[in-house]
């Protein structure tokens, strides 16, 4: 798309087009394949570019800072917050509320309500959104399907929850072997993920499905995941935690060996700089606003200071 929306009926309008294409020009099995949305309020791999590439990586995989550290990261963000994860009683409830409090993690945003994403894509929850005031936002369109899509009590999306809690040399998939370290923890968490007799039938499975990308409904179990209509894809990893750098292209969506396997960007909404204001006006007559993605009482309080210093200038 090489046109600009600079209205919030045109975001609409255009991510039901791109949606009503997909699925009337899609000669594949897709009975049950969901679409999703993420708003992102630049062009991050192409900065200044129309055109929004379907890779992108998790939080972590950005870095080798990241996700070469990805045990430290959590112990410390453990250590300095018990009492935020007292709640918590499972390492994917623990990742996805470290995910949503801004930690880099392997779990990437994704939302059922277009609207949500539209405010991410004009700058709205960011503190820093003044630095990409003048690049254009996007929202990615992403199909996934059925067969990807897994509950937060399923055995892959455990696994890669619990990736953290196991430094990067101890995981090779690759291996037969190469999970022991991580089974290991797993047991730790959830002492019927297996017995040792199923580990020759499961083993090797678990070591494919790891190294994919997967879709994962999770528990509703705070505020912010129930106000940004929560979903999260968990991103596996290759042999030494390396990230897998999937494409998320229609190629490989039906491509099994893909590590994007059965999720594809099938289009995205490109939303012009100047207009980024104008549009976040307009979601606030639809309820979409900060305080109401974030209603902590601290987010509220500097949402409301932001938001008055708008609407009466010093003068």
């Amino acid at each position: 798309m090489s046109h600009a929306c600079t209205k919030l009926d045109e975001v609409v309008a255009e991510i039901i087009r791109i949606v009503a294409e997909d699925k009337s020009a899609s000669c594949r099995a897709d009975d049950g394949a969901e679409y999703f949305f993420r708003g992102e309020k630049c062009n991050y791999k192409h900065p200044g570019s129309p055109i929004l590439d379907t890779a992108f990586d998790s939080f972590l995989d950005r870095s080798p800072s990241y996700w070469k550290h990805e045990n430290e990261l959590y112990q410390e963000a453990m250590r300095h917050n018990v009492a935020s994860f007292s709640e918590d009683r499972t390492m994917s409830e623990r990742v996805a509320r470290m995910q949503h409090y801004g930690l880099p993690t392997r779990f990437a945003d994704l939302s059922i309500n277009a609207l949500l994403p539209a405010l991410f894509a004009c700058g709205g929850c960011d503190a820093n959104a003044g630095k990409f005031a003048d690049e254009d936002g996007f929202i990615r369109v992403i199909k996934v399907a059925h067969h990807k899509m897994k509950s937060f009590t399923s055995d892959v999306i455990a696994a890669i929850s619990c990736l953290p809690l196991v430094e990067d040399w101890k995981v090779e998939p690759s291996k037969t072997d190469g999970l022991g370290y991580l089974t290991y923890q797993i047991k730790k968490e959830n002492p019927g993920f297996f017995s040792e007799n199923e580990w020759s039938e499961i083993g090797a499975e678990l070591r494919a499905d790891i190294q994919k990308v997967w879709a994962f409904k999770p528990l509703m179990n705070n505020p912010r995941i129930r106000n940004q209509g929560g979903l999260f894809l968990a991103f596996g990893c290759r042999d030494g935690k390396k990230p897998l750098r999937p494409t998320f292209s229609l190629a490989d969506y039906d491509n099994p060996t893909a590590p994007s396997y059965g999720i594809a960007q099938v289009g995205f909404v490109r939303i012009a700089a100047r207009a980024k204001a104008d549009i976040l006006d307009q979601l606030r007559m639809f309820g979409m606003t900060e305080e109401a993605v974030y209603p902590e009482l601290s987010d509220v309080c500097k949402t409301l200071d932001k938001r008055f210093r708008y609407l009466y200038p010093d003068k």
